[in-house]
């Protein structure tokens, strides 16, 4: 325990009789420390908002009129030489595009204990027209009461009511970025285009904001109103929406839809796996660049072991001299190592601590553009994030003190104190 004391002391004084060349290492591996962290904090932070946001306001599993097994055609009849046939142009409504007899599937859904909600919706793309503007929107047409249990509007209203939407049947409630586009206010009329040509006068009773592009985009009506704008039956719905009691068994719950109705079933997972896969390959390209300012750093380590051996070869010899095993040797100049990255991986984790706090507690301006919308930089909080980057940091050191300590370990004393190096 004496001798290792001793090592220690060594160690130390031998760092501190080059301070400069030190503390420049150490201002290196503290900030990759730091930049690491932060890096990780930002790309971990954005990640974990966008998903928070999608299981918090967005269905679990969305049921499609896409079937899963197709159904066999009735078979042509080859008529007869002679006989008159007479085809009939089919105007309806592919019956692949809709649910058909929704409120039994409804119902045949409820039953499954696993899921919390179930709300229908129909979904039209039409032309929306205030004043002298003009905009193809995508409509959708909801049961209000069902729908707030999926994507909570009555939370994230800008103004009106959502209450109003299911009280009045020519209302109409239009996302932030669709309501900014036209600078329409509750109250105010608006006209709709079908995709058959009728137009649908209809009012303001609402805008909302979920921080969701993708759903603030959009605008909702009563599902009666939807299904005469898009021509649909009252029986039919474009999808149903559905939240489930237990997340992380959605995946069960879309298996089982599927087999009991025949219908597609997407979890929110599969839904967002784009734009995850993307917020991932984009982590991992910020992590590459990152991690070479610690390999950065890490040079730094070893020129000032480097150095160190060089100038005190002769302090080197008189160690061996004096009893001083090569293992004694190389552990004084790998204790130099590893003091070097834990003093300055507790300065990166105190900086990083720091310009987190900084970063998520700036205003920016929210931005239509990407998957969601924020007004501040989401910031993760994990203490993973300064554990990680420190031993990074401690592994790269250790490392590249190993080359200097080796190399101190093989000095000659004889040679050193003879004057032949």
């Amino acid at each position: 325990m004496k001798i290792n004391y001793h090592l220690l002391m060594i160690a130390f004084r031998q760092l501190l009789n080059r301070k400069r060349q030190t503390i420049l290492t150490l201002m290196g591996i503290s900030v990759g420390v730091m930049v690491l962290i932060t890096a990780v904090s930002l790309m971990d932070g954005l990640l974990q908002s966008f998903i928070q946001k999608i299981v918090e306001i967005a269905p679990h599993v969305i049921v499609s009129g896409d079937k899963v097994r197709p159904t066999v055609p009735p078979q042509l009849v080859e008529p007869s030489p002679g006989t008159r046939v007479d085809f009939i142009k089919n105007v309806s409504r592919d019956e692949q595009d809709v649910i058909k007899n929704y409120p039994r599937v409804m119902d045949l859904i409820s039953g499954d204990s696993l899921v919390q909600l179930v709300s229908p919706s129909v979904s039209t793309d039409v032309i929306a027209m205030f004043g002298t503007m003009s905009e193809p929107i995508q409509l959708f047409g909801i049961v209000p009461s069902l729908e707030d249990g999926i994507e909570k509007f009555s939370k994230n209203m800008l103004s009106g009511n959502y209450d109003e939407l299911g009280k009045t049947p020519d209302g109409i409630m239009l996302g932030s970025t669709e309501a900014k586009d036209f600078t329409s206010r509750v109250g105010d009329r608006m006209q709709i285009v079908s995709p058959s040509g009728k137009i649908y006068s209809v009012r303001v009773v609402g805008i909302f904001q979920t921080g969701i592009n993708d759903i603030d985009d959009n605008c909702y009506v009563n599902i009666r109103l939807g299904q005469s704008i898009g021509g649909f039956s009252p029986d039919e719905a474009s999808h149903l929406y559905i939240r489930v009691n237990d997340l992380p068994k959605d995946g069960i719950v879309a298996k089982s839809i599927e087999k009991e109705t025949n219908y597609t079933a997407v979890t929110w997972e599969e839904k967002a796996a784009s734009v995850v896969a993307l917020f991932k390959m984009i982590s991992g390209i910020v992590y590459f660049l990152v991690v070479f300012v610690i390999m950065v750093a890490g040079f730094g380590v070893a020129n000032v072991l480097i150095t160190n051996v060089l100038e005190k070869a002769r302090d080197i010899a008189i160690l061996k001299s004096i009893g001083f095993r090569k293992r004694e040797i190389t552990w004084i100049y790998l204790m130099q190592g590893l003091m070097v990255a834990l003093v300055g991986s507790a300065i990166g984790c105190l900086l990083g601590y720091v310009l987190i706090e900084i970063m998520s507690s700036i205003p920016m301006a929210s931005s239509s553009a990407g998957a969601i919308r924020t007004d501040r930089l989401m910031m993760g909080k994990s203490p993973e994030y300064f554990i990680l980057a420190s031993l990074f940091a401690i592994i790269v050191s250790l490392v590249a003190a190993v080359g200097p300590s080796r190399n101190a370990a093989k000095v000659n004393p004889v040679e050193i104190l003879r004057g032949e190096r």
